[in-house]
């Protein structure tokens, strides 16, 4: 049995980022961008009005103007300001020659074609050609996780056609002859699949879905299903030693190389790590609880370094709200917990699980506590909301 460190540092030493590939903008959201993204223009090309209101020059203050015009966006201004002129203007609009300020509508009072400017702001209220990148200023760095604003960015600079690392093919087999699916009535001595739903929540969490496969506890079926193309591969119960337990040993038979079986940890101990050249594969215990600790604690580890993500592992001191609660063991325990926002504190509330099967102590967890010799720390798995 190796500790959890050591089994991140195993699966950290053999996972390998995946290939790049072009995919379609409208995509692209959760992605690792596998370039650097560079302006293919200058931003603004050219000077542009920040707000409705009227142009003048620069040099020129408060006073009346003769209004000589209107410039719509998107319309290329013809004619040229004068002294003692000015001319209507809307947001972002191109500013005509000698046009050197804006006046908000608001500041101005207008009587047929004469303007008057009742308030005059410093404030020119213009956008300045190339303040925002010059053609060849990098704005995305390779790396960078594709959100909602980085996808605007990539269609400011025409880059509909992105490189980003590829989307791990990813097959999920819920193993176990007592299984049946969450719309059946379950008979004497079956249980309805929680885990697939389980796996496949915990999977969107990050931009990610699986091919789910829901079979029995058969070495045949399980070696059927898994030898279709995929980068992960998840195998859900048949990870102990029982007699039902194939997991591990149809992965021996399959040419993959077993890293470990067993890990130091509270829930999940027989969590089993193999690799096949660039075929990762877990085979998890099959209670929920143990699926869900098992799933952050080190699933996640390999999928963020396949998709290029930073690992997200980073413990806080938080308040625990009820350390009673928590109740040591001689392996290292990750407590499920709810965190809570209370105006600018966060503090930690453990969930009062009884098995590793208490699939009902899971719902509110956004957190796992860490449970050793050590002070208790907590794992943010998700933003908390706040309450009042």
């Amino acid at each position: 049995m190796i500790s959890l460190e050591q089994a991140r540092t195993i699966i950290a030493d053999k996972t390998s980022s995946l290939p790049s590939v072009k995919i379609d903008l409208t995509e692209a959201h959760g992605q690792i961008l596998a370039e650097d993204i560079l302006a293919d223009a200058t931003y603004p090309s050219a000077d542009r009005s920040m707000m409705d209101g009227y142009v003048i020059r620069k040099e020129e203050t408060a006073g009346k103007f003769r209004i000589t015009g209107e410039i719509a966006a998107g319309e290329v201004p013809e004619k040229t300001l004068l002294r003692g002129e000015a001319m209507r203007i809307s947001t972002g609009a191109l500013l005509p020659v000698n046009g050197g300020r804006v006046v908000m509508q608001e500041d101005c009072t207008r009587d047929g074609d004469t303007l008057t400017i009742d308030t005059f702001s410093d404030s020119l209220y213009i956008r300045q050609r190339g303040s925002e990148a010059e053609r060849g200023d990098p704005v995305l760095n390779k790396g960078s996780k594709i959100r909602a604003a980085e996808m605007a960015v990539l269609a400011q600079t025409g880059n509909t056609r992105p490189l980003v690392i590829s989307t791990p093919r990813i097959l999920h087999i819920a193993t176990g002859s007592e299984l049946v699916g969450p719309e059946r009535i379950p008979a004497a001595g079956e249980i309805r699949d929680s885990n697939s739903s389980l796996i496949s929540g915990l999977l969107a969490s990050l931009s990610l879905s699986a091919t789910s496969h829901r079979i029995s506890d058969d070495p045949d079926a399980i070696r059927s299903c898994a030898e279709s193309g995929w980068d992960l591969l998840l195998i859900s119960g048949g990870a102990s030693v029982g007699d039902h337990d194939h997991g591990a040993a149809v992965l021996q038979e399959m040419g993959f190389e077993i890293h470990f079986n067993k890990v130091d940890l509270r829930p999940g101990k027989p969590l089993t790590f193999a690799t096949k050249g660039n075929q990762i594969a877990f085979v998890i215990p099959g209670n929920p609880v143990s699926h869900f600790v098992c799933f952050h604690v080190a699933i996640r580890l390999a999928l963020e370094l396949m998709t290029g993500n930073p690992p997200a592992w980073d413990f806080l001191d938080l308040e625990i709200t009820n350390p009673d609660l928590l109740k040591p063991n001689r392996r290292q325990t990750y407590w499920p917990a709810q965190v809570s926002a209370n105006s600018s504190t966060l503090a930690a509330t453990a969930k009062p699980w009884s098995t590793s099967g208490d699939t009902f102590s899971l719902s509110g967890t956004n957190a796992l506590i860490r449970v050793d010799e050590n002070p208790p720390q907590t794992l943010l798995l998700d933003l908390p909301h706040p309450t009042k």
